[in-house]
């Protein structure tokens, strides 16, 4: 793509299908994609949401607290929004130099992205010298992989994967509609090995079976930042907020705030950069 022409380019809508898989496929069509940070743990000066929704629909997914529609939040990883003008937003905007985070409130590279492939599109845009930001992606999704030859294109740029747990039995519960922690870890380690720096997010932590061949395990993907975090739980509407079905699962496992500080005082013995 002409970097120099795409502020005046008609960019063709990505096809997008009625559904995909278990997930309904919706569009929206003047609905911000790219939007000023305002969470200071971002520590960027922008989000980038290519999608409303997610499919993947994890149990604990802070982001359904943000749907003002009491039926979408229940119906968390059924449905998904196409955000069809985040092309000419990004064209649009003023991005050179900038730290971009993509994403905040979905997963960029959610199963629906391998026929939408809006994503990847939005990557090429923001590769071209003229505009390229400082990009943060945060995914938990093999899929990102596929970007490799986009990434290389970026003079700054961490490649993050969450990887919640070292046990598929649990993962399964928490997050049945996500890849394997093998296929994760093969695909965050195939990025690194490509030269792109790469993260790893711990977060949130859900019960881990043996925390110290866990965090060597990650070790050895290099990551050059990690990251751990316990469920967030507030009463308060509309603000980041763990699901109901994951606290219930959590009980479960007998996993509380006392049970995740001891599994991060073994994580951090082998993870330095864990924070």
């Amino acid at each position: 793509m002409n970097g120099q022409l795409a502020l005046f380019e008609e960019f063709t809508p990505p096809p997008i299908p009625a559904i995909h898989g278990r997930t309904r496929v919706g569009v929206r069509e003047h609905s911000n994609a790219l939007s000023k940070t305002w969470a200071e743990w971002v520590g960027s000066d922008y989000t980038l949401n290519p999608y409303v929704g997610c499919g993947f629909g994890c149990s604990y997914c802070y982001a359904a607290s943000y749907v003002a529609d009491q039926d979408q939040r229940l119906d968390w990883g059924h449905w998904v929004d196409v955000k069809i003008d985040a092309e000419r937003q990004i064209a649009k905007a003023d991005l050179k130099g900038k730290k971009v985070f993509m994403s905040s409130a979905t997963d960029p590279y959610q199963p629906l992205e391998m026929k939408v492939q809006l994503t990847r599109r939005l990557v090429e845009l923001m590769s071209d010298p003229i505009r390229q930001p400082k990009l943060r992606v945060q995914t938990r999704s093999p899929i990102a992989a596929r970007d490799i030859d986009l990434f290389k294109r970026f003079e700054s740029i961490r490649v993050n994967m969450s990887i919640t747990t070292d046990s598929d039995a649990i993962r399964k519960r928490f997050e049945p509609g996500c890849a394997s922690i093998d296929r994760r870890i093969e695909a965050i380690t195939e990025i690194g090995a490509a030269g792109i720096p790469v993260g790893i997010s711990i977060a949130p932590t859900l019960p881990i079976e043996d925390p110290e061949k866990f965090a060597k395990r990650l070790l050895k993907i290099g990551p050059v930042s990690c990251f751990t975090a316990y469920f967030h739980i507030t009463k308060r509407e509309f603000v980041a907020n763990t699901r109901d079905p994951a606290l219930e699962l959590a009980k479960e496992y007998g996993w509380d705030e006392k049970e995740y500080q001891k599994t991060v005082e073994v994580l951090i013995k082998h993870l330095p950069m864990l924070r």
